[in-house]
């Protein structure tokens, strides 16, 4: 029997996911409108995507993009991994946390505001812990 070192990874950079609760991580398609660099610990709200215009206009599915300190919409899911949709060759969704604990330190709206109590309570219900 032959056994050799096939290589190693190794990850770097700082995450939102903590070893507390294991992480649930996913790809979340980015809204067409998120235009910027979406740094590791923001959150993501969920945006509507619709078909149509008026009164005809329909949802058709759902894409995410990063919560505002000034948003009412409830947080639903942090950034894991940094995500560049900038270029041509830019990313079509993010790394994202939808389950399980991530570091409060690393929290962030998308306008770079700490999350407030209620952002931080509205994660929680959606069973993501910030410890």
């Amino acid at each position: 029997m032959n056994e050799g070192h096939l290589g190693k990874f190794s990850f770097g950079g700082e995450r939102a996911a903590t070893d507390n609760h294991p992480a649930v991580i996913q790809y979340l398609p980015l809204d067409a409108g998120v235009t910027a660099e979406i740094e590791v610990g923001t959150l993501l709200k969920a945006v509507d995507v619709t078909e149509g215009e008026g009164d005809s206009a329909q949802v058709v599915d759902v894409a995410y993009a990063p919560l505002l300190s000034t948003d009412t919409a409830a947080p639903c899911a942090v950034v894991d991994l940094p995500c560049d949709p900038t270029g041509d060759k830019g990313e079509k969704s993010a790394a994202c946390v939808v389950h399980g604990t991530v570091k409060t330190r690393v929290l962030r709206t998308g306008d770079k505001a700490t999350p407030t109590g209620m952002q931080l309570a509205k994660l929680a219900e959606r069973g993501i812990f910030a410890v």
